[in-house]
């Protein structure tokens, strides 16, 4: 009797607590969730989180409140998103560079991407133009990496720092083209900007969108853009990296990660809600458009599989840099 007794007492207990999960799935989410972005305020991947978490918060009637961890080429958001607590309450988008370059080219990581993060979906690709001040001597890509083969060092390249895209980018052209640049690192976006107007750096990085301002100013002009189509719609006259005879696709990227231990059924409602958002036409118009943003999307499955293809990529930029690893 006493054990007929405690198993159902065993029993009860059991489906009392899959009743309470059962009720805690559907009830997700019951507060607001925050989203950790791995950058400041104010640029692509900042402006790219919030609209994105504005359609989310409307279709999963709960509000999600941007944090900006910026910094360390994307390692500060990455480190608070792998140390957040796994409950589905901390939304993570974090840029590429973190995810498959920075794991390759520094020496110590504050976080493991495949034992820390799941991917959850893709959100797009930045499109990436190449541009030169006015003064220098090249309108193509090709004149621009026989300049720097003749004048070796006179050129100076900026970037956001050493392992940055825009690093990345004047290393393959080094090694493609037998150029030599000078290598010139700024701590922003703000400040390689005010420089490259001003003809103290030459060739810099850019997205189309803001480089625009600088060409309508007649300070700089874009001798290329890399994009997933065949040119850039915010630059239709610009050749891209393909139709110059150049085959890198290395461009910087979005994605939305979750802790690794979060619950399928909360990453697979995410992977849903988002691929709804850049599937909206009017969405992608209105926002990705004037960024140059390309948007991507699709399952976790496929997102897993292009990350290890991308760090392929990252690797045999490393290696053509001859880099030694970054320290933090």
């Amino acid at each position: 009797m006493t054990s007929s007794r405690n198993l159902a007492s065993f029993a009860c207990a059991a489906c009392a607590m899959v009743s309470a999960l059962a009720a805690f799935a559907q009830a997700y989410p019951a507060k607001p969730i925050r989203m950790i972005v791995s950058s400041p305020p104010g640029g692509v991947t900042d402006t790219t989180a919030r609209a994105v978490a504005n359609e989310v918060a409307a279709a999963i009637g709960q509000s999600i409140v941007i944090e900006n961890r910026g910094g360390a080429n994307g390692n500060i958001g990455g480190e608070a998103c792998a140390k957040a607590t796994p409950d589905g309450y901390s939304a993570c988008l974090l840029n590429g560079v973190a995810i498959t370059f920075n794991p390759i080219a520094y020496a110590r990581m504050p976080f493991d991407v495949e034992r820390d993060l799941q991917p959850v979906v893709h959100v797009g690709f930045l499109d990436i133009a190449i541009a030169v001040h006015v003064s220098v001597p090249a309108n193509n890509m090709r004149e621009l990496m026989e300049l720097a083969r003749i004048k070796p060092g006179v050129y100076n390249w900026g970037s956001l720092g050493i392992g940055s895209n825009s690093h990345m980018y004047m290393v393959w052209v080094e090694q493609k083209g037998g150029a030599k640049f000078t290598h010139v690192p700024y701590k922003g976006s703000p400040a390689l900007f005010v420089a490259a107007s001003a003809g103290e750096v030459h060739i810099a990085t850019y997205t189309p969108g803001t480089v625009q301002r600088h060409v309508k100013a007649g300070k700089m002009k874009v001798l290329a853009v890399v994009t997933s189509k065949s040119r850039s719609p915010l630059l239709p006259d610009v050749p891209s990296f393909q139709e110059q005879g150049l085959d890198l696709d290395f461009r910087n990227w979005n994605g939305i990660f979750f802790q690794k231990s979060v619950p399928g059924d909360i990453a697979q409602r995410w992977n849903a809600e988002v691929n709804k958002v850049l599937a909206d036409q009017k969405f992608v118009e209105r926002y990705f458009g004037p960024m140059a943003v390309t948007p991507s999307g699709g399952t976790p499955e496929w997102f897993s599989n292009f990350i290890k293809s991308d760090r392929n990529t990252a690797a045999e930029l490393v290696k053509m840099a001859k880099m030694q690893l970054i320290e933090n």
